[in-house]
């Protein structure tokens, strides 16, 4: 097991212990519980079905810690059969595809009455195409795990239901969903620090940092 495993799973011990009264945003849904892990083969014929090859660190926290359950938002959804279903949907090759953007992207001009039954080209699935949904923050913004491309193994966000466009979850972004405690202490960052996505461990490892300081501080 690696040392980052370890250290997740000895964070998460922590924090159940120290957030009996679910204080942390999102823990009374996931109660701090952990779905069971998935096994190799398992992960084998996912990514035969899909063509991809899942991120190491995605693939690792399955194999070893768990598919899902106490995370950050809602908590970690993992690998979901109903969402593999929405993924269906779209076409088998969704996440195979490369994860097309490199930089936040908001085009609001998009965002205008469609014709018949077809969607918004604002709300086009294949602008997230190569991502995997990873967690819920509420109101329709959604962390996404990219599967395919140059941003692969990096968590995006989706919150173009409150308009806000599709952009990196930067260090910055995650002092303001996971409820930094320090938040203002943070404010500083300048533009130039802030455009890179951090990667799934240092999302999920942000959320569990954050989340222990916050209920240390409430006492």
């Amino acid at each position: 097991m690696s040392d980052n495993i370890q250290e997740l799973k000895n964070k998460l011990s922590r924090l159940a212990i120290l957030d009996k009264n679910f204080e942390v945003f999102g823990s009374e849904s996931h109660q701090y519980k952990l779905n069971p892990c998935l096994s190799e083969i398992e992960i084998q014929e996912l990514e035969a079905k899909y063509k991809i090859r899942l991120p190491f660190e995605f693939r690792e926290f399955l194999l070893k810690v768990g598919n899902g359950g106490v995370g950050p938002g809602y908590g970690l959804i993992g690998i979901d059969r109903v969402e593999l279903s929405k993924i269906e949907l779209t076409g088998l090759d969704f996440l195979s595809l490369p994860f097309p953007l490199h930089q936040e992207w908001n085009d609001l001009d998009l965002l205008q009455n469609s014709n018949g039954n077809s969607p918004d080209a604002y709300y086009d699935a294949n602008l997230v195409q190569g991502s995997l949904l990873v967690a819920e923050y509420g109101c329709g913004i959604e962390a996404r795990l990219v599967i395919t491309g140059e941003q692969s193994g990096k968590i995006w966000i989706d919150d173009r239901v409150g308009e806000g466009g599709i952009y990196p979850l930067t260090n910055h972004c995650a002092a303001f969903f996971h409820d930094d405690p320090d938040i203002e202490d943070n404010l500083y960052e300048s533009v130039e620090e802030v455009k890179e996505a951090l990667t799934f461990y240092e999302w999920y490892d942000n959320w569990l940092n954050r989340s222990i300081s916050q209920v240390v501080q409430l006492g």
